[in-house]
């Protein structure tokens, strides 16, 4: 009798003790569950805000490239340009202030577009002299047609922004545009040379005549 009592005790215990263990396996499969969509839905919330990041960059970079000039077109000498809101138009140079041949569209002195009617030789040597000054980080620019005007020349870097040299024709003049502070594809280049215009008129003696020498320039 004794024995029947154990044995059935036994059995009892066995059968409690398997129920137990096959409860806590299910709560640990639950918890392994519950805790691989938690990290899951983590991961998504990163992928979303990673995306969200990205697209905020994207969308001010599109907005700086198309943004819109606005300005007016001024007249200097034998040139007509677009200047922006907020810029000046300045005549000459630094040596003569009257010269017809030389303007400067300027937003600071560091920020400007120099634009300058030149002999064929000067706008060679000055051209050369310029590309083997500003060496940093200095690349050719493609052949692009801006305003009905070929340019041709390089674009470079500097602590200030960097900047480009350019040289065309118009008109049957030796056009050469020296600029600080922008790059070749920004908006206001394409802006301004966009809109430059050369007068036919112009006595040949009244071109600039100076040698190559070191220009003052802020871009350097």
């Amino acid at each position: 009798m004794k024995n029947q009592i154990i044995s059935k005790t036994a059995a009892i215990l066995m059968t409690a003790s398997m129920t137990l263990s096959l409860a806590s396996c299910g709560d640990s499969d639950s918890s392994s569950k519950s805790k691989s969509s938690t990290s899951s839905s983590v991961s998504t919330e990163n992928d979303i805000e990673t995306t969200s990041e990205e697209t905020e960059e994207y969308t001010e970079e599109e907005t700086e490239i198309n943004k819109e000039i606005t300005g007016s077109e001024q007249t200097w000498g034998v040139f007509t340009v677009l200047v922006p809101d907020g810029w000046i138009l300045k005549g000459g140079d630094f040596l003569d202030e009257n010269e017809p041949n030389k303007c400067s569209v300027r937003k600071t002195d560091f920020n400007f577009f120099d634009i300058k009617n030149e002999k064929e030789e000067v706008q060679k040597q000055q051209y050369e002299y310029n590309k083997k000054t500003y060496t940093n980080e200095q690349k050719d620019l493609p052949a692009t047609t801006l305003g009905g005007i070929e340019w041709n020349g390089f674009q470079y870097g500097n602590d200030f922004g960097g900047g480009f040299e350019l040289y065309g024709q118009s008109n049957g003049k030796f056009l050469r545009v020296s600029c600080a502070g922008f790059s070749f594809d920004s908006p206001e280049t394409k802006a301004i040379l966009g809109s430059l215009k050369v007068s036919e008129e112009s006595p040949e003696e009244d071109v600039t005549t100076e040698e190559a020498a070191p220009e003052e320039s802020s871009a350097e």
